[in-house]
This record gives structure tokens, C-alpha cells and sequence, in this order.
């Protein structure tokens, strides 16, 4: 029974640094995803339903940036396909994921076609 007891004192401060940490893969996709979504159908061109492939390359933290939660400077790379039948695109971006009381917020930092 000892043994279990370190590991239950430090499985809070776990799931803090995870909530205070960088997004993961998973949180970055789905949220470039609907910012991609929404901007897309904002422009007239609908159909955009997800990315072929979506990889996260790495993160930096902000710090500084705001008075609000944990920020980071994340970079990825997302393939898809713009319009069926057309070529996939690959394009490298940058976006600030910042954690707040209501969630992880994203806000784009500009993407370039590879």
C-alpha cells in the first residue's frame, strides 16, 4: 500500500502540467482545423472538412506576451486538399495557443504554402 502513495501525491501535479504546459498534437489540429474551417467558408470556399496530415514541429514558450494564462508559440505543418480533384497543399503556419480559464485559445500567425 506504501507504494502507491507517491505516485497518488504526485498525480495532481501532473494534471496541472498538463493543463499549464504546451498544447499537444491533438489540441493544435483541432483547433487549426476550425480557424482553417471558418476562414475558408468565410471566403466562398466551402468544403474544407479536415487535414490529410497535420504535424506539430515544435513550441516556444511567449512569455511576456500577455497578462493572461500559459502562452506558446506553436509550429506546424498541414496537408490537405483545398478542392476535389485539385493537388493536396502543404502549408507550414504559426499560431499562439494560449490556455485560459475556458479553454485553449488559438490565433493565427500566418501560414506559408511549401
Amino acid at each position: 500500500m506504501m507504494l502507491f502513495r507517491p505516485a497518488l501525491a504526485l498525480a495532481p501535479c501532473l494534471m496541472l502540467a498538463a493543463c499549464s504546459g504546451e498544447p499537444s498534437e491533438s489540441d493544435m489540429r483541432t483547433l487549426v482545423e476550425g480557424h482553417t474551417r471558418k476562414a475558408l467558408e468565410s471566403k466562398g470556399t466551402g468544403g474544407f472538412r479536415q487535414f490529410d496530415e497535420f504535424r506539430k514541429q515544435g513550441c516556444v514558450d511567449a512569455r511576456g506576451k500577455s497578462a493572461g494564462g500559459a502562452q506558446f508559440d506553436c509550429y506546424y505543418a498541414a496537408t490537405f486538399t483545398p478542392q476535389p480533384g485539385r493537388p493536396a497543399v502543404t502549408v507550414n503556419g504559426k499560431g499562439r495557443f494560449t490556455r485560459t480559464d475556458k479553454g485553449l485559445l488559438f490565433e493565427d500567425l500566418g501560414a506559408q504554402p511549401k
